[in-house]
């Protein structure tokens, strides 16, 4: 019998952005349009079958029996299924709670609602501010670029602010999503560029919702396959209750990839934004190289960036890229690594809409020298910070329950 909880120098935890596993038992309340969501089943079903044999040998279709995907009869990990912890789908929640925070406590309003400040900020700026046509509550900044609500998120939550890197440099797109940072009370802004299209293109796209929601019509755009670039401005995180932040505060290494750069704030960690799956391993690569003590976070975007697109071709070719990467990590890990591979929610590419979808994610938990078992379900992604913080002996997040009593080492 363990007596001892197992020791690590480095937690990995990978975030599979919007890999779920099926609808919630609450969506047909909270979110109808999310009935019959299964974003990993359907993903296969259209690829015509998936073989992703890293996270098949870790678990991931056996806890995802009805997935398409090999069920391991003998799973390498510690496997499991996690509830989300939080209401909604979405990136920027999600993420919160996997580092250990409750979801932000801040207003929750349609763009329309703030609109005239943002346009009375952007002109003390020095901006051209103008409607984005008839009866739309979106702006039109400079000639170039949109302000409004984030059409692919939830009602209430996010607004973007849109423009052709074709047309001006990114960073100003980014200045004019700071503005209407400084203004905007919801959770997140989105500062998002690409090419191929022009101002025309952005305000022929630009509509309204009948949620209310006006804004940019990015799926229709082609933003999200065209070099996609992207800042999430944040506002209501909570880092010191979180572990990258209590971690670095005790002088452990944090290095934050991807997404999750953006959305998570800890003052003094290593940043890598990177939208596209290969720069995310590359960078994950180096940081493995780098890192000797303390946590590397990761987050793979371009599934969900699929997901919004309801392409599951391409949502099947981003899971194919990084199982390889899974890997390749793996071979670079010791027995003083842990790796931790999870989603924040679903976004099924075949559900009929270009929002996240409610779903249960999975949770594999990997060392070369862990007895494989798989374990109850988990009510919270918060359970991961609370494991990590186990881990390392520091202070414990705001939320979650470690699970570090269900591993052990042979």
């Amino acid at each position: 019998m363990q007596t001892e909880k197992p020791q690590f120098d480095r937690v990995i935890i990978l975030v599979l952005d919007a890999l779920g596993l099926g609808a919630m038992p609450d969506v047909h309340l909270v979110r109808p349009n999310d009935v019959g969501s299964n974003t990993l089943k359907h993903v296969v079903r259209a690829a015509g079958g998936l073989s992703l044999p890293n996270l098949e040998r870790l678990g991931l279709g056996t806890v995802a029996p009805d997935s398409g995907l090999r069920v391991e009869p003998n799973p390498i990990s510690v496997h499991s299924v996690f509830s989300l912890g939080y209401k909604g789908a979405d990136t920027y929640l999600g993420h919160q709670v996997i580092m250990g925070s409750r979801v932000p406590d801040v207003p929750e309003e349609l763009f329309e609602v703030v609109r005239d400040d943002v346009a009375a900020a952007l002109r003390r700026h020095g901006h051209h501010v103008e409607p984005a046509g008839d009866g739309l509550a979106a702006l039109f900044v400079d000639g170039r670029m949109i302000c409004g609500d984030n059409l692919e998120s939830d009602p209430l939550q996010t607004y973007h602010c849109v423009g052709s890197i074709d047309d001006q440099p990114y960073e100003e797109i980014v200045a004019v999503g700071e503005i209407l940072r400084s203004v905007a009370r919801v959770r997140r802004v989105v500062a998002m560029g690409g090419y191929g299209f022009n101002a025309a293109d952005i305000r022929r796209c630009t509509e309204r919702r009948p949620t209310g929601q006006c804004g940019v019509n990015n799926v229709a755009l082609g933003l999200y396959t065209s070099n996609y670039v992207v800042r999430h401005l944040t506002s209501g995180t909570k880092p010191d209750v979180q572990i990258p932040t209590i971690l670095k505060k005790a002088g452990f290494e944090v290095e934050l990839i991807g997404k999750v750069a953006d959305v998570i704030t800890c003052q003094g960690a290593h940043k890598e934004p990177h939208v596209l799956t290969q720069p995310v391993l590359d960078a994950t690569y180096a940081s493995l190289a780098r890192v000797k003590r303390g946590l590397i976070a990761i987050n793979i975007q371009e599934t969900d960036l699929a997901g919004h697109d309801e392409s599951a071709e391409r949502y099947a070719a981003c899971l194919r890229m990084s199982d390889e990467g899974i890997g390749r990590m793996m071979d670079m890990l010791g027995p003083r690594d842990l790796l931790i591979v999870t989603g924040d929610h679903g976004n099924d590419p075949t559900i009929g809409h270009d929002k996240h979808t409610r779903e249960f994610t999975p949770l594999l938990v990997w060392n070369p020298h862990i007895k494989p078992r798989g374990i109850f379900m988990r009510e919270s992604l918060a359970d991961i910070a609370a494991t990590i913080a186990d881990i390392f002996d520091v202070e414990a997040p705001e939320i979650g329950t470690s699970f570090l009593d269900e591993i052990q080492l042979s």
